[in-house]
């Protein structure tokens, strides 16, 4: 099962194999109609005639649209009522098309039901009009959540998006700076690649408290960083600010960095807790792992943004389970650190140490009676 390197449960965008199984099942249709020896003539004919009347029947269904977004068509469409019609029938020109394809097969290929075309015709806007009341063409909720995923109308796009561009660009770039002059108040507390991030935390149960010691009293907060400041949508010196917090492991502090929560994850549990919001439980679950898919796509194409801060996605466990937060920190930094000392291995070249440089010199006396000759041709 394909999923996102941030967590397990986090599932990778859709892919094609609804056609790779709409291609097996064309395949096998075709095979049973060769077992079968029916004439390909007679296949043809009732396949077009099929196809034709499908096409009518969206038609139908287009115009049951359109009478109800005319209502809206000032509301909705600026007040054009062409792109009232496109946007319940489609393309003008597909859509005659369609039209006189359907006409002309109804009429001119041999009537193997012996039905008038005006009976056929009829039935055909009987069956759409029961499908529509009795809402028998309804999207199935994972085509619903394929067109949401494609189209980016997911309630998580917007706000991981918002989540970036409103606050993470804006206070990422700055970071080093701030951790420097943080540093030289408080003895270089933050030391290394992984303490100088910033840390998100993005628990996919949306449960994000204001105090971080509430979720596991072995985060103790230490200090604030430096603060930010800049001119933001008419605030005049809009602050920014980020806490610095301690890990505790056996009473004993293990580590420190920069440490917040996803802010959007506050307001997708608040929502879920609204009933005007109309946001269930597994909704808010679905969004959550977009929300850190998205984010995680996006800090992926800002190297600076990606450098600059790290994604703990987790998922409180049942009750009874040993998880820890500050654990689940830990071994992020202690990753980090791993890393940081792998890199540095593999890009130390080997240098003669200055012992060695400062020995004597060394006579090498061969053990041979004869010298050998200087040129090597006679090998």
């Amino acid at each position: 099962m394909p999923h996102s390197s941030l967590h397990p449960s986090i599932p990778q965008p859709r892919g094609h194999r609804a056609k790779k199984a709409a291609l097996v099942l064309l395949s096998i249709c075709l095979a049973a109609l060769w077992e079968l020896e029916e004439p390909a003539d007679h296949v043809l004919r009732w396949l077009v005639l099929h196809l034709a009347s499908v096409q009518l029947g969206q038609l139908f269904k287009g115009f049951c649209n359109l009478v109800e977004e005319l209502c809206h068509v000032h509301s909705r469409y600026q007040g054009s009522y062409w792109k009232a019609v496109q946007a319940c029938l489609g393309c003008p020109i597909s859509c005659g098309a369609v039209l006189l394809l359907s006409l002309y097969f109804y009429i001119y290929l041999p009537n193997t039901t012996d039905l008038p075309f005006a009976w056929t015709l009829t039935l055909l806007g009987l069956s759409q009009a029961l499908s529509i009341l009795l809402d028998l063409q309804s999207l199935a909720p994972a085509e619903v959540s394929t067109v949401f995923e494609q189209k980016n109308f997911n309630v998580a796009y917007g706000m991981a998006w918002s989540y970036y561009i409103g606050y993470l660009r804006l206070i990422l770039p700055g970071l080093q700076a701030r951790i420097r002059i943080y540093n030289q108040f408080h003895n270089n507390m933050l030391r290394g690649a992984g303490s100088c991030r910033l840390y998100i935390l993005c628990p996919l149960d949306c449960g994000v408290p204001d105090d971080l010691s509430m979720a596991d009293p072995n985060i103790h907060f230490l200090h604030e960083l430096p603060q930010q400041s800049t001119d933001r949508a008419g605030i005049k010196g809009r602050v920014y600010t980020n806490s610095v917090y301690e890990i505790l492991e056996n009473m004993k502090p293990m580590g420190t960095c920069i440490l917040e929560y996803a802010t959007p994850l506050q307001t997708l549990f608040a929502m879920s807790q609204d009933g005007q919001a109309g946001f269930s439980r597994e909704n808010r679950l679905e969004q959550a792992k977009l929300f850190c898919r998205t984010l995680e796509d996006i800090l992926a194409d800002d190297p600076e943004s990606q450098n600059n801060c790290r994604l703990i996605v987790y998922q409180e466990p049942a009750e009874g389970s040993s998880f820890s937060l500050g654990q689940e920190i830990l071994r992020h930094l202690r990753q980090e650190k791993r890393e940081e000392v792998t890199v540095g291995t593999e890009g130390t070249s080997v240098v003669p140490g200055s012992s060695t440089l400062h020995q004597q010199p060394q006579l090498l006396i061969s053990g041979m009676d004869q010298p050998l000759p200087l040129c090597t041709d006679r090998f």
